[in-house]
């Protein structure tokens, strides 16, 4: 039977909530407690070229990382992100230490894959394990995911991803998807599932993929109470769970609980995140969650909300502006589309 690792996204994908805003003591709080609960990799936050704030879960050093991440537990991984979206310049990537995050992944585009590639690379070189995290699986053709898994493997990453981007994956998308990593990833690389939940697919998805009994080891993303943009990524307290039932793992729950209480709950009743059907049709309309963000302050009807998502058309969907949103609700509200 394959390994399927945890990792824990919360003080990087779930700070889209809050702009990241956590709190130097919170941001400590929750590290420790993750080692508590013994996630397999711990993910502190993105790399970005901009001024370091010590409340926020953003880095431009590796030695700020290091700060946070102070004693490391045996057999654990401490990850940070860069993202082809806010351009972080390798050179500002120094080489891993001892003390720094050991995984790096990388998010891209898919447009600009052979830009990805060469920066993919450069992590490598500079002595870190890598995350391949191709944006939007489900853009890509058989063959071109295909293609992928087979161009990075050259670079022997750490994991190979299935990123749903905007949480519309259906669980036989998933395993196709999965099927073919399997196939054409090099051995020795984990495979792995990033979940948005838009249309509630995530934990479904995530014991599906496990369940597959692939060759290669597995890596899933989860976040404490979902905590993540939109509706939220998948449940770490779920996933833990149900690894622990059925998988004999041994992930310790009451750290997660301590971690609501303590740091998550009063940002949930200022910034509630969760399931929502604006989230819903965006995510079934193929089209970037961020516009559901931005229409919700409208108040708009969820007819209306419907009928303004379904104008958008083309990269549109994809490649969000707030102008663009405010031109779409405004022309299709006036009769114009």
């Amino acid at each position: 039977m394959n390994k399927v690792s945890v990792l824990d996204c919360t003080l990087r994908d779930g700070g889209y909530v809050n702009n990241w805003e956590f709190g130097e003591e919170n941001i400590r709080f929750i590290r420790k407690k993750l080692d508590e609960v013994k996630a397999d990799v711990i993910e502190l936050g993105f790399m970005r070229n901009e001024p370091y704030q010590a409340h926020r879960s953003i880095f431009n050093s590796t030695r700020q990382a290091a700060d946070v991440i102070g004693q490391k537990r045996n057999g654990a991984l401490y990850a940070v992100l860069v993202e082809m979206a806010n351009y972080f310049p390798p050179e500002m990537l120094s080489p891993r230490t001892e003390e720094g995050p050991d995984f790096v992944r990388y998010s891209f585009w898919m447009r600009c894959i052979d830009e990805a590639y060469e920066y993919a690379s450069q992590i490598v070189d500079k002595g870190y394990h890598l995350g391949v995290q191709p944006t939007r699986v489900e853009q890509y053709s058989e063959k071109q995911f295909a293609d992928m898994c087979e161009r990075f493997s050259k670079i022997k990453p750490y994991a190979i991803y299935i990123v749903d981007t905007f949480g519309l994956l259906t669980k036989e998308q998933l395993v196709k998807y999965a099927r073919i990593a399997d196939e054409y990833v090099d051995s020795g690389i984990k495979i792995g599932y990033h979940a948005h939940n838009n249309m509630q697919q995530a934990f479904s998805n995530a014991t599906s993929f496990a369940e597959l009994d692939l060759k290669h080891d597995i890596i899933i993303d989860a976040s404490v109470y979902g905590m993540g943009r939109g509706a939220g990524n998948l449940n770490l307290e779920m996933l833990c769970n149900y690894l622990n039932t059925f998988r004999g793992s041994s992930y310790n729950l009451d750290p997660v609980f301590d971690i609501w209480d303590k740091s998550l709950k009063e940002i949930h009743s200022r910034l509630p995140w969760g399931y929502a059907l604006e989230y819903f049709i965006t995510a079934a309309n193929q089209c970037n969650p961020n516009y559901a963000s931005y229409l919700m302050e409208k108040k708009l009807s969820i007819a209306d909300f419907s009928r303004v998502i379904k104008s958008i058309t083309g990269d549109d969907k994809f490649l969000y502006k707030n102008e663009k949103a405010e031109e779409f609700c405004r022309r299709c509200l006036s009769g114009e589309l």
